[in-house]
């Protein structure tokens, strides 16, 4: 498949409700003009959504009869790295096996954009200090135009372009780039330079002539040179294109596999209506057109599947030929894997004999125990708070690994100092823990087993009682290791309440 649109909206600023929000907004538009009642033959429509799961994904597929071609047509909204991102992403699946020329650039539907229009509107997104609006930029004093030099060469956090017009004598509605703002929401930012002192002002920082009064100028993000349309009346089209295909290239937002009891719902199809007893001639003639117009659908689809088949009976007698091989290489891997244990052996070995030696030069640098891990993260991690009853708790537990809950609890301290220098907001804690340092956290533990185990589960901080919802995972099995604490989100502080093999619930 082909690339064709790719736009996100990354923001820092959000929270659950933000988040089910968002999901309300798309589940709207998708009712507007994807409604199952509604469906037409060629369009599939799948959602994945879940209480327990924090992606919320629409994939809209729609087959064109004429060419057999494909576009598929994806929505996401999920946590990534502390932020909430809303994206898009259309494809096309060329529908012919044929060698022909690449299509040019299309743009996406209108109902599509028009959805970016809306996220951009309820998500507080920044570029470079800037909001992402489908508003236009009006440059009138040569300050302004002197802020927007800067923000096309110095702001080197920007990641869109800058759609540069003069427009002095003209209004937005009049301009060749203003109804872009709408269009290119998301993937590009549009200026006007409305006045003579603006332009001076603006090509003077560039220290070049950046912008013309006959040219459009599109400013990339640094280091990217700027292109200049030197035609005198490029097409809205053509400028907008140049986007498109930029947009395509970005990279696709990775995303946590689905929770095992979330299953994606697949909408309906379209009921046929059956003709009424007594009807008259003219509607049974409509019916059996209808009718007659979705047996023809059907047979496309059969025709496509059976065209799949063929395709995947050779693939098929492919990978039969592949297994010869690979038993051969599985031969020479297990011949690998006998050496790769020996030299684990030795190095091992001489793992253990380094740790001796330094622990003889510098008694305690290496935990021995888990309690020696908790006691010294208590001594490193400034920004945690111990409670007693994690040392309780480490003293009695006698389990393995006591470095990796040394380096989990310096992963935490570093999080809790990133949390408060605002790199992510409170609803993004999880996501950060997981994609920067890539943490095993449970924001919580069931409600059954935090009344079943109150007694477990409830320690006090601050002259209160708390709850010991959130947690840390460690190992399975003889290795488990869960560090329970409690996330203080008012203050922006993580409490660590236990270190344990397993709290009890419902399986104890």
């Amino acid at each position: 498949m082909i690339t064709t649109y790719a736009m996100s909206l990354p923001t820092k600023k959000w929270t659950e409700d933000t988040r089910k929000s968002s999901v309300d907004v798309i589940q709207a538009w998708l009712q507007r003009h994807f409604a199952a009642d509604r469906m037409p033959a060629n369009v599939r429509v799948r959602v994945r959504h879940s209480p327990e799961d924090e992606v919320f994904r629409v994939e809209i597929s729609e087959t064109f009869k004429q060419t057999g071609a494909l576009r598929s047509t994806t929505i996401t909204v999920a946590p990534h790295r502390g932020q909430l991102v809303f994206g898009i992403r259309v494809r096309q699946l060329p529908g012919k096996d044929a060698i022909v020329p690449r299509r040019h650039v299309e743009a996406p539907p209108k109902p599509l954009l028009q959805l970016g229009v809306e996220m951009s509107r309820l998500l507080e997104v920044y570029d470079a200090e800037r909001r992402v609006a489908p508003t236009v930029r009006i440059v009138n004093t040569a300050d302004e135009g002197q802020a927007l030099g800067a923000d096309s060469l110095d702001a080197l956090s920007r990641r869109l372009p800058i759609i540069v017009e003069y427009t002095f004598g003209k209004t937005v509605e009049s301009s060749l780039t203003g109804a872009l703002a709408h269009d290119l929401i998301g993937i590009a930012h549009i200026a006007h330079v409305n006045s003579p002192d603006a332009l001076k002002a603006f090509n003077a920082y560039c220290a070049s002539t950046m912008l013309s009064e006959q040219y459009i100028t599109i400013v990339w993000p640094v280091p990217v040179q700027a292109s200049i349309l030197t035609t005198s009346q490029p097409k809205r089209e053509q400028i907008a294109a140049m986007i498109f295909d930029a947009s395509s290239m970005q990279p696709e937002l990775p995303l946590q596999a689905p929770p095992r009891a979330s299953l994606s719902r697949q909408s309906p199809p379209t009921a046929i209506a059956e003709p009424q007893v007594g009807a008259d001639i003219a509607t049974l003639k409509k019916t059996i057109d209808i009718l007659q117009q979705q047996i023809e659908e059907h047979r496309f689809h059969i025709d496509q599947l059976d065209e799949l088949l063929a395709e995947s009976d050779e693939q098929n007698d492919a990978l039969i030929d592949d297994i010869e091989e690979f038993e051969s290489e599985i031969d020479t891997m297990r011949a690998d894997n006998v050496r790769l244990r020996e030299n684990l052996d030795a190095i091992t070995l001489q793992k253990l004999d380094l740790e001796a030696e330094l622990d003889r030069k510098a008694p305690g640098a290496i935990p021995r125990t888990v309690l020696d891990a908790v006691h010294k993260a208590f001594k490193e991690c400034t920004n945690l708070i111990f409670l007693d009853s994690a040392f309780k708790t480490a003293d009695v537990l006698q389990g393995p690994n006591p470095e990796r809950v040394l380096n989990d609890l310096r992963k935490l301290d570093k999080v809790v100092q990133a949390w408060r220098a605002n790199a992510f907001s409170s609803a993004g804690l999880g996501s950060y823990m997981r994609d920067e340092y890539n943490l095993d956290y449970a924001a919580n533990i069931s409600e059954d087993t935090a009344q079943k185990y109150a007694g477990y589960y409830t320690v006090v901080y601050d002259g209160k009682p708390v709850l010991l919802g959130a947690h840390l995972r460690r190992g399975k099995n003889q290795s488990l290791i869960r560090i329970y604490m409690h996330i203080d989100s008012a203050n922006k502080k993580i409490v660590i309440g236990k270190v344990d093999r397993h709290g009890p619930d419902r399986t104890s």
